[in-house]
């Protein structure tokens, strides 16, 4: 069990490992849009804007409406 374990953290850290930058430029409105909505989710919005890409890129980003 402890050996599946290790094995299920190395990939979880592999897939989570941030080793790139990428630096845009957006509007203000929409920057104060997702830090307000990074409020909301409790996280900081450098994490919350990296978790909807990521969710974006992998399909699996979901229309609430």
């Amino acid at each position: 069990m402890a050996k599946q374990t290790k094995a299920h953290r190395a990939a979880a850290d592999a897939t989570f490992k941030k080793d790139q930058r990428l630096n845009i430029r957006i509007s203000s409105r929409d920057l104060k849009n997702l830090q307000a909505r990074a409020l909301e989710e409790g996280v900081p919005y450098q994490n919350f804007a990296a978790s909807v890409l990521h969710k974006f890129v992998s399909g699996r980003l979901v229309d609430p409406r």
